[in-house]
């Protein structure tokens, strides 16, 4: 009975995904043959040359909006480090004005 959902809920997934990529694909070929023709002259496009340009545009740009959790866990230690730095210095700097004050 288990497997059954489990392939429910994958035929489901499946399915919905499906939808989406169709509907942002109609709604950029949509969008790209209002404007483009209009604004820069160039020429309308079918659905799968939409596809095609939204799939290119995914590899060369980017995942959409997703962020990894790892390259997070990256970006944060790597600010972790700078703002220990930063305060290190910090500190050593006015340590060195308190004794500058003090020869004084």
């Amino acid at each position: 009975m288990e497997k059954f959902s489990k392939k429910k809920f994958i035929a489901k997934k499946i399915v919905f995904g499906s939808v989406i990529i169709t509907a942002i694909t109609f709604i950029f070929m949509q969008l790209w043959n209002w404007l483009m023709p209009e604004i820069f002259g160039l020429t309308t496009i079918s659905f799968f040359q939409s596809l095609g340009l939204l799939a290119m545009s995914k590899i060369l740009f980017g995942r959409g909006g997703r962020r990894s959790f790892g390259n997070r866990g990256r970006k944060m230690m790597h600010r972790e480090k700078f703002m220990q730095e930063f305060r290190n210095r910090v500190d050593s700097s006015e340590q060195k004005e308190a004794s500058d004050n003090d020869s004084h």
